[in-house]
């Protein structure tokens, strides 16, 4: 039987449902649901990253008149749960990290808990501390699993003898920085304890997981825990699963039996809601003189906390993308005493992407190809790692379409570029830190020039693309990419 589907939704100019009252100002976020007799935490955080917490005075913030009171690990409430050492708040007073936090206040008001922080006397047993990730660590070590069950390492063919004998080899080190999470909406959840159930009005993507979790932590069944989550003001992964302010959120309403709300500030955010990990990712392409692949080799060291492993998948896409019949992908991670690594938008993806597609740009100027035509020429029949048939992939198809949509726009920009000094901003929906990057590394005097079969350089990505300030960008590259009327 045909049976013949209109479509009533897709491509209509149709009014969201929220989006009345997200204009409007309306929209109730986590913070802002008003509870009767509400009361208000804020947290005290480590100002050293390795050691123990030998004393905490907590009288004269005790003494200020509205504190209800201060949880620490001295007296806060033992969690039937500690599997998760991120969750596991206040249940010793060991310090893992700088910013963790390692007491509680709370009080009236916002205010009167942020006044009776700056009492709170801490004393520390201080250690010496390991935060800096490096290629010749000699403790690196490699993960069981990468995030989303991948392999740590995959492999097939001989890689190194196909790199010895290819024609062009490109050989590059490219590292990427820490991201953070910062989304408009900061983290906040308000916790309303009732007999044995508990109620979270609370920021976050996936309600289901929250409750889960927080039933374990807490000793629940997932029905006992009700998350309510009407809008949410931005994740960027940070809000799938929960974190330590979450647990101090629900403890202590347990303890005052009052609802109780807590709201990150921007600070808070850079140490408890966890950040995409920093990378150093050795690339090595071996290809013959047409463009054709011969070995990828692409090997990823990151970071991760003491307290918890999170590996990053930073390599997996690299195992897809092209064709090329002698392949290495590896991770490894170094422990350090830093926050814990968490999800951010594209896992993985997103830095290992970075440095594969710089490598692929950087290695079309080796071999004097336009970039996309060498993407064109490596385009795997099926899935290089598994063998399978693709279900479906469109990359040569998107690769045609945008090229030449793009080039009236680019050009415009160029000569605009080309017009004026450094120092002068470009007009237009482009900036120099904004051209595509085969066009980047035109602009770059670094940039591996025509005929040059071997490269070996670092590049390093910043929080933004930068430039080599002062430099006109070369002119003789471009004719292999694009045609100036």
């Amino acid at each position: 039987m045909v049976q013949t589907i209109h479509q009533r939704v897709i491509g209509q100019p149709l009014s969201r449902l929220d989006g009345p009252k997200k204009v409007t100002g309306t929209a109730p976020y986590a913070f802002e649901h008003a509870l009767k007799e509400v009361a208000y935490g804020f947290p005290v955080q480590s100002t050293i990253a390795k050691g123990q917490v030998a004393s905490i005075d907590t009288r004269a913030a005790q003494a200020i008149e509205g504190v209800l009171t201060i949880l620490t690990h001295e007296n806060a409430p033992r969690l039937a749960s500690q599997s998760d050492a991120d969750l596991a708040v206040l249940q010793s007073d060991v310090v893992a990290y700088r910013g963790q936090f390692i007491a509680f206040v709370v009080a009236e008001t916002l205010e009167i808990a942020r006044q009776a922080v700056e009492a709170v006397v801490v004393h520390y047993a201080e250690q010496p501390h390991d935060v800096v990730l490096s290629a010749n660590r000699d403790d690196l070590y490699k993960p069981d699993k990468l995030n989303g069950g991948h392999e740590a390492d995959m492999r097939s063919g001989d890689v190194e003898a196909a790199l010895a004998a290819a024609p062009i080899v490109l050989d590059q080190t490219y590292t990427t920085p820490a991201y953070h999470n910062n989304p408009m909406e900061p983290h906040a959840t308000i916790a309303q304890w009732h007999d044995e159930h508990v109620t979270l009005y609370y920021s976050n993507r996936w309600p289901h997981s929250i409750q889960r979790q927080v039933a374990q932590v807490f000793g629940l069944k997932p029905e006992q825990v009700r998350v309510i989550t009407p809008f949410v003001g931005g994740a960027f992964g940070s809000k799938v699963f929960p974190h330590s302010h979450t647990i101090l959120t629900v403890m202590a309403a347990q303890v005052v039996q009052r609802p109780v709300k807590f709201a990150l500030t921007r600070q808070h955010m850079f140490a408890v809601t966890g950040y995409r990990t920093p990378t150093i990712q050795h690339l090595r392409l071996g290809a013959e003189k047409d463009g054709h692949l011969t070995a990828i080799s692409h090997d990823v060291i990151e970071q991760t906390a003491t307290i918890k492993e999170f590996a990053e998948q930073t390599a997996v896409a690299t195992r897809i993308m092209y064709a090329a019949p002698n392949r290495s992908t590896t991770h490894r991670l170094a422990r350090l005493d830093v926050p814990i690594p968490s999800f951010m938008r594209a896992p993985g993806e997103c830095p290992g992407m970075f440095a594969l597609e710089s490598a692929m740009d950087e290695l079309a100027i080796a071999c004097e190809i336009d970039p996309i035509e060498l993407r064109m020429r490596n385009e795997p029949d099926v899935d290089p790692e598994t063998g399978h048939p693709f279900s479906s992939r469109g990359l040569v198809t998107c690769l045609r379409e945008g090229a030449p949509r793009s080039v009236s726009l680019l050009m415009g920009t160029i000569r605009s570029s080309l017009m004026r000094p450094m120092s002068e901003p470009v007009p237009g929906p482009f900036s120099r830190r904004l051209l595509p990057m085969p066009l980047r590394f035109l602009s770059s005097p670094s940039t591996c020039t025509s005929g040059i079969p071997r490269c070996h350089k670092e590049h390093q990505l910043g929080g933004r693309w930068e430039q080599h300030r002062g430099e006109r960008p070369l002119l003789k590259p471009l004719a292999s990419f694009v045609s100036v009327s």
